[in-house]
């Protein structure tokens, strides 16, 4: 009699445990955000003839916004290096990128910023890890775009409900073919932000077109 007391009051503990577990999984959980305003910026395009040499490029894409949220970003595309005198080497694009984003609300923050880099398949992403600079921001999650898939981001998040933050990284865009043959690269910020009554959120895209060399 006294064993199967026992085992009652087990199994009760056990139940009281997992329900708790439950509870606290989904208190823990990220919580579902929804976006009352959804902006997407026209996109700003870049296109290159691909060189038979290393080039020192240094063009400058800018993009700015200004409603509730000031916000600067720019993608600087630095050099292309040429690995045709090397074997087993391939062409790529240097390539920086870098946003600042402040309210204008004081009871307003940044809830996160996404970097997505959509690309083809004959071409790969590397972000450059130790470039990575953030202020008022943390890293949520990372991943590059090899040759099997499409997409490489970079996820962070506004840190203490923070007003304003600073991002920053280098990226290298390899391309996988000879300097006959086009590439295409999408890149977007997208920032998600909270301007004191709602969450808003803004997308600028850059479109970086390589032409093949005839």
């Amino acid at each position: 009699m006294k064993r199967l007391e026992w085992n009652r009051k087990t199994a009760s503990a056990f139940a009281v445990a997992a329900a708790l577990t439950i509870v606290l999984a989904f208190a823990l959980s990220p919580k579902e955000i929804t976006i009352a305003e959804n902006i997407t910026l026209n996109p700003i395009v870049w296109t290159f003839q691909r060189p038979n040499d290393d080039v020192l490029i240094l063009d400058k894409l800018n993009s700015t916004y200004a409603d509730g949220i000031s916000v600067n970003m720019y993608v600087l595309i630095l050099e292309y290096f040429n690995a045709s005198q090397f074997r087993d080497a391939d062409d790529y694009l240097e390539i920086s990128m870098a946003i600042n984003a402040t309210t204008s609300n004081p009871d307003g923050y940044i809830e996160s910023i996404h970097v997505v880099a959509q690309k083809d398949q004959k071409s790969i992403v590397e972000w450059l890890e130790t470039s990575l600079k953030l202020e008022n921001l943390s890293l949520v999650a990372w991943a590059e775009g090899d040759s099997r898939s499409r997409q490489a981001y970079i996820k962070l998040a506004g840190v203490d409900h923070t007003c304003s933050v600073h991002a920053k990284v280098l990226m290298k865009w390899f391309l996988l073919t000879p300097e006959t043959q086009p590439h295409q690269l999408e890149i977007a910020y997208e920032i998600t932000y909270y301007n004191g009554t709602a969450y808003n959120k803004i997308v600028q895209p850059f479109q970086l077109n390589i032409i093949g060399r005839e």
